[in-house]
């Protein structure tokens, strides 16, 4: 199944309200269901704001009423949100969810190339970007999820300064090129 467009996925994208999105943190769990939120003190809301956006496309591209449950040894990585759809809050299984419905991503290791070559190579595109890290404290792998649009994330932060970054995923979007 093909991937929406940017252009599709960007008009309903929420995106942050520091970087000219519609909603901070505590909006966007209200619009999914706060009270089914594992954790309301969650720092990282990227996947959920990007199943708000699958979600509002609907059809065939709306993440379900089924719980997502890809994590081993975790519980569901979905919450059922007001509506019954669900919302996938776990970034770190937001990358394989979407390898499993729609394709693999472009990925790039940061042992292999340097940001600055990663950056280069995703110039003049848009898609979805995923950033994997490493967290000494804790001993963990997380994961930040937004749009990309050229060469900036898309009513986001800027991502890369995170950690120890392990790789990054690129998921490219047909539609809408780049025009600088």
């Amino acid at each position: 199944m093909p991937l929406p467009s940017f252009h599709e996925l960007s008009k309903v994208y929420p995106g942050y309200r520091h970087y000219g999105g519609a909603y901070g943190d505590e909006l966007i769990q209200f619009i999914v269901g706060d009270a089914n939120y594992p954790n309301p003190n969650l720092a990282d809301t990227s996947a959920l704001r990007l199943s708000v956006a699958f979600n509002k496309l609907g059809g065939e591209h709306s993440i379900g009423t089924k719980p997502i449950e890809i994590s081993k040894g975790k519980s569901a990585d979905s919450i059922s949100g007001f509506d019954n759809l669900q919302y996938i809050f776990r970034t770190t299984a937001f990358g394989p969810y979407l390898a499993q419905k729609y394709k693999s991503p472009e990925l790039y290791f940061t042992n292999k190339f340097s940001l600055k070559e990663i950056l280069e190579k995703l110039h003049r595109k848009r898609g979805i970007i995923r950033i994997l890290t490493f967290r000494s404290h804790g001993n963990r792998v997380d994961a930040r999820i937004a749009l990309w649009d050229c060469d900036k994330p898309f009513k986001s932060r800027y991502f890369f300064n995170l950690h120890h970054k392990i790789s990054i995923e690129f998921w490219e979007l047909s539609g809408s090129p780049c025009t600088s």
